[in-house]
């Protein structure tokens, strides 16, 4: 199923309690909407529940859409952290696939 694309300014929406957090893009040879998209591996900033905290990294992401040098999968809307974050996708005017 076709997902927004999850791009620079979007946010992990946390996980069982824990906050929002940024995330820091980390590829450069392709734009969605003027700015780069989330891919596989970028850095969820520290999430805090109580006294609690943790980061993660982007791990559940399209395994069908590449960046232009085909080597990480491009996150989407609801793709998840290792940490099992959820990712937001603002993107909507590009669809990626599963």
């Amino acid at each position: 199923m076709s997902m927004p694309c999850s791009i620079t300014g979007d946010q992990s929406i946390g996980h069982a309690g824990f906050s929002p957090a940024p995330i820091t893009a980390t590829t450069t040879d392709v734009l969605v909407m003027g700015v780069p998209p989330h891919v596989a591996q970028d850095v969820i900033a520290p999430h805090v529940l109580g006294t609690s905290v943790h980061t993660g990294v982007v791990q559940d992401v399209s395994t069908t859409v590449m960046t232009a040098k085909g080597t990480k999968g491009v996150a989407r809307l609801m793709d998840k952290g290792d940490c099992g974050a959820l990712i937001l996708g603002t993107g909507s005017t590009v669809m990626v696939g599963g």
